[in-house]
């Protein structure tokens, strides 16, 4: 009901981003506005600062039911993978194999 009448009144309000924590522990999995991307690796701290410059961060409760996009599960072990100088790039093709939620 609330939901409806935010809608009606057009009193929606953004979220602001969630806080930047620590670096996300294997099997957890981050967000970045509508997309999600679990987890699969260790993220060293370099990694983890770029992510977060990315607008990726870890999940604020425990059971998420957003809907939204997610990444493929190879999509950190890419980015991993690639040179710093070409993450961005990297970044951007992992952004457009997001695929709807089952």
């Amino acid at each position: 009901m609330k939901d409806w009448i935010r809608n009606v009144l057009s009193i929606r309000q953004a979220r602001r981003p969630a806080p930047v924590g620590q670096v996300p522990a294997v099997g957890t999995d981050i967000q970045r506005e509508a997309l999600k991307m679990t987890v699969t690796h260790r993220i060293s701290g370099e990694l983890w600062d770029w992510l977060v410059l990315s607008g990726w961060r870890n999940l604020p409760v425990a059971t998420d039911r957003r809907r939204g996009m997610r990444l493929p599960d190879e999509a950190l072990k890419t980015l991993m993978d690639a040179a710093p100088q070409e993450r961005n790039q990297v970044h951007a093709r992992l952004l457009e194999l997001a695929q709807p939620p089952e």
